[in-house]
This record gives structure tokens, C-alpha cells and sequence, in this order.
């Protein structure tokens, strides 16, 4: 068997655990709140405008950490546009081999968040004054038809 010097593969392996670790950058595509924790009701710890630069680091759910001139914490996903062009996750080869395809002239951006996990089902408690709150956005039939029809949406098909 045949013993490789450090030499050899030691660059390689240095390149590839930079990549790796190497945050993404990106940009704040709508004014948002930058958040101490990921959560809508978490305290905010400052305003970012559009246009903004930050550097992602770790996603939970549907939230990025990023970190800003501000301090790092936390902002909506949908609230950020990628600038490395691959998605979160993808790795650094991948992202080389998209190099040589085309552009594209019509991005779409579309952002999946699983629901809620099992701990969270199991934690939930009831919350009656949320129900009767809901309740009061029901409309009847006959109400949606008429909004409908005021939109110009074409009736219901029975």
C-alpha cells in the first residue's frame, strides 16, 4: 500500500472545509425587522432596508440568521434574496458545475417550510380567544358570492 504525502491532499481538503464553511451572502429584498430569536413575536433589534447586504449563516424553519452592520439575528427567508445564485444547502461543487449552464432571464424564487413538527403538536394548547377572533373574518355564502362577483371572478362552478 502505497502512503500519500500531506502534501498531496492536505490543499484539497483545506479548499474544501473553506467552502464549506463559508457563509453566503446576500441581500434584503423588502425592509424588515431583524430579530433576536426566529420568531414573528421575538424582540426586533433593528429595522434593515431594502437593498441591504448580509451574510446568511444557519436557516431554522423559515428564518435566516444573518449577521449585519447592525449585529446578527434573525429575518424571514422570504425577505432575502441569495446572491451565490445556489440554493441553501446545495454544495460548493454544485455550484461550480451550474457555472458552465445558462442564465436564466425569468428567476422564480419559491421558499418551502415544513409545518409544524411533532414537539410543536404536542405542546399545543388550546387558545379560545384565537378561535373567536377567526370567527369573526366568516362571511356567508352569499357575502363571497357578491365579493367574488364585485372582483369580476367568474361564479363557482357546482
Amino acid at each position: 500500500m502505497k502512503i500519500t504525502s500531506a502534501r498531496h491532499w492536505l490543499p484539497g481538503a483545506l479548499l474544501a472545509a473553506a467552502l464549506s464553511v463559508q457563509a453566503d451572502t446576500g441581500q434584503i429584498t423588502v425592509a424588515t425587522d431583524l430579530k433576536s430569536t426566529p420568531d414573528a413575536a421575538a424582540a426586533s433589534l433593528g429595522k434593515l432596508d431594502a437593498g441591504q447586504s448580509i451574510e446568511v449563516g444557519e436557516r431554522q424553519g423559515a428564518w435566516y440568521q444573518v449577521r449585519t452592520a447592525q449585529g446578527t439575528g434573525w429575518v424571514r427567508m422570504l425577505n432575502v434574496r441569495l446572491q451565490g445564485g445556489a440554493a441553501r444547502g446545495e454544495s460548493a461543487m454544485s455550484g461550480l458545475a451550474a457555472l458552465g449552464q445558462a442564465s436564466r432571464s425569468n428567476t422564480t424564487v419559491a421558499t418551502g417550510v415544513r409545518g409544524l413538527s411533532r414537539e410543536d403538536l404536542q405542546a399545543a394548547n388550546e387558545n379560545p380567544q384565537e378561535v373567536a377572533r377567526l370567527a369573526q373574518y366568516q362571511v356567508s355564502a352569499d357575502e363571497a358570492r357578491r365579493f367574488g362577483q364585485a372582483g369580476g371572478l367568474p361564479a363557482p362552478g357546482r
